[in-house]
């Protein structure tokens, strides 16, 4: 009997050390493959042929937002200049082109304000005390009256906490600088004082409980600089407003790095995140704030995993992705340089769609399907998945092996 176990250790021994060689060697091979796929899979550029996208036909985007409760995947609103002027449109399928202003109209050069209202509106400002909505084919005009003859510009407006209350909180140029107004649906409020002439508040999101955060930009004057060039620095403020006839108040100001945020949206858990040429910023419910240095063009926010892409400037070859949660940050390898020089960008669905141009100055954009990266459906997912079934395999074939020659021995 023990004569029998030792004879079958012995060839046994001589099996698994081949069996554990070419183990190995699939998993430097598998480890080769897996390296070979870790760019970004589904990065496109350009746009589906088929679509006859509007903006395609136009030399510079100026703005563009998608409908996302639209039947179409590509509906969207945009101002952009073509070869012949300005146009302002509104495409809700391939073949359903309105447009919001005449093309070539003086108001649209003038357009301070645009963004997309739920039910495929769209609100923007191209006069003083002016707010237009269009949806459905119909324009309507609101003039905004404080009762003291007050003309202002109209910057940024969001929403406050419910919606149907039609409350805002808007950002207005107006007596050589920024001002804060409170909108609701009755009346305006007056502006926030003072109106500093050295800060210009560019935008505003919503957090909760009646808190908002602003920012701009801040004009430094150093005593070694030009009067004629001087510094700016990012402003951020935390403003409170409970929607009533109250003036907002601005309860905190602080300072980031830069030229000027480029981005910034609200958070799913009620915060917010910002975006500078240098930094990037995420800001609680609360209001409090942290900082890191990651220097960017463009951010996009995914709403679906709480998490923002990073794009930097054409010719980039990695794109930076943030867990908002974690504050953790990874890099991904692009699967080739980056063709445009990023100006917006959103998540439309489950695809992430930057615009841009290219080289020679001419719009394009490039989309990414974000269901791809780790799917079967991708080299990286697949080689993954087959890694793991191999290896599998060849151990249960090896165990299953050990046994039965093992039952055999024994019977023998």
């Amino acid at each position: 009997m023990a004569s029998g176990w030792r004879k079958l250790l012995e060839e046994e021994s001589e099996h698994q050390w081949l069996a554990i060689g070419l183990f190995f060697v699939f998993i430097i091979i598998g480890g080769f493959l897996i390296g070979g796929t870790s760019s970004l899979e589904g990065l496109v550029l350009g746009t589906d042929p088929s679509e006859n996208l509007e903006f395609e036909e136009g030399v510079f985007l100026l703005e563009i937002g998608y409908h996302e409760d639209a039947s179409w995947s590509e509906a969207h609103s945009a101002i952009m200049r073509t070869e012949t002027g300005y146009k302002m449109y509104q495409q809700m399928e391939t073949d359903d082109v309105a447009d919001i202003l005449p093309p070539n109209d003086p108001q649209i050069e003038n357009v301070t304000f645009f963004q997309l209202t739920e039910e495929g509106g769209v609100e923007y400002s191209s006069s003083l005390n002016q707010l237009s909505t269009y949806r459905n084919g119909m324009t309507t005009n609101r003039a905004l009256d404080d009762l003291n003859d007050s003309e202002f510009g109209i910057t940024a407006i969001t929403v406050h906490s419910i919606p149907v209350v039609n409350n805002r909180l808007m950002i207005t140029a107006e007596d050589g600088g920024s001002g804060l107004r409170g909108f609701t649906g009755t009346g305006l409020t007056t502006p926030s004082t003072p109106i500093d002439p050295t800060i210009v508040w560019d935008h505003v999101v919503y957090l909760e409980e009646s808190n908002f955060l602003v920012v701009g930009t801040y004009t430094v004057q150093g005593e070694d600089e030009s009067p004629a060039t001087p510094s700016t620095r990012i402003a951020f403020a935390h403003v409170s407003w409970e929607g009533a006839t109250k003036t907002p108040e601005i309860k905190r100001q602080w300072f980031g790095s830069g030229s000027e945020v480029h981005s910034i949206i609200r958070t799913s858990d009620g915060g917010a995140v910002a975006a500078s040429n240098e930094e990037l910023y995420i800001v609680s419910a609360d209001a409090s704030d942290k900082t890191h240095s990651y220097p960017s063009r463009v951010m996009v926010y995914d709403d679906c995993h709480d998490r923002v892409w990073l794009f930097g400037e054409r010719g980039a070859e990695t794109v930076l992705r943030v867990d908002l949660e974690t504050e953790s940050a990874s890099s991904k390898n692009l699967p080739y340089p980056l063709p445009l020089q990023p100006t917006s960008g959103a998540v439309n669905g489950d695809v992430l769609i930057v615009h841009g141009f290219d080289a020679q100055g001419e719009s394009d954009r490039i989309s990414l399907d974000l269901t791809i990266e780790g799917s079967l459906s991708s080299g990286r997912g697949f080689l993954n998945f087959g890694f793991l079934v191999v290896g599998f395999i060849m151990l249960v074939t090896q165990g299953y092996m050990m046994v039965e020659k093992a039952i055999r021995t024994y019977k023998a």
